[in-house]
């Protein structure tokens, strides 16, 4: 349960019109679950438990399929691990994580996740973001859970994905050359959930003042508008 009140906000930019246009809707939560449940989940993840993680060698945003057409130096390597996604696929630590998953979800008012996945970034001197990306081609949702303090801001963009202009190769070739503007940035902390529209192109960075940076990312489907 929240401990402390819920916020809904609407990122505004004001036209030479005078016009307020919305950029961005964002959910931010904090103090998601207690103390003692966050500790033993990032303490699973971080320490040597024997937890598994999973080394992405082509880039941690694209992955393999969709990392050609990028500069080297614009890629970045980390390690995920997949508790579930929509081809049935069940991590062995899913019920660890399933009180957590069943907060968000009541928190969100109800919501549907196909993916979990924990992915793990390290400080590798990279000082600029990671590339812009959606998590997925079709109509969805996102949100970012920080288990812990760290550097390495999300980076997000005033530019969307509009899932209904063109086919998907389209749309990723669109990704490759389009102009990025940044319109906010949200500093990793402990305990925080972030759900934002999944179309809104978004950039990871790895950590610089950490060894390592440690979120949830989950991407799901509401039967309502989660930011009313």
């Amino acid at each position: 349960m929240l401990t402390q009140e819920t916020e809904k906000e609407y990122l505004f930019h004001l036209t030479s019109q005078h016009t307020a246009i919305i950029i961005m809707k964002y959910i931010q939560k904090e103090g998601l679950i207690k103390p003692t449940y966050l500790s033993r989940l990032y303490n699973l993840v971080s320490k040597e438990t024997g937890f598994p993680w999973f080394f992405i060698g082509d880039d941690i945003s694209y992955g393999k399929e969709f990392h050609e057409g990028w500069k080297d130096e614009e890629l970045s390597v980390g390690f995920t691990h997949l508790l579930l996604d929509q081809d049935g696929v069940e991590s062995f630590y899913l019920p660890t994580f399933q009180a957590l998953l069943d907060n968000i979800s009541d928190e969100l008012g109800g919501v549907t996740f196909f993916r979990a996945r924990l992915a793990l970034q390290l400080n590798n001197g990279k000082k600029c973001p990671n590339l812009p990306h959606t998590d997925h081609d079709e109509d969805h949702y996102s949100a970012l859970y920080y288990l812990h303090d760290s550097s390495g801001d999300t980076v997000f963009y005033n530019e969307y994905d509009n899932i209904n202009d063109g086919t998907v190769g389209d749309r990723w070739e669109r990704a490759k050359s389009q102009t990025y503007t940044e319109c906010m940035r949200q500093t990793p902390k402990a305990n925080t959930l972030f759900a934002f529209d999944g179309h809104q192109f978004h950039s990871s960075s790895n950590p610089t003042d950490n060894k390592f940076r440690i979120i949830l990312n989950l991407n799901f489907h509401a039967n309502h508008d989660i930011f009313r």
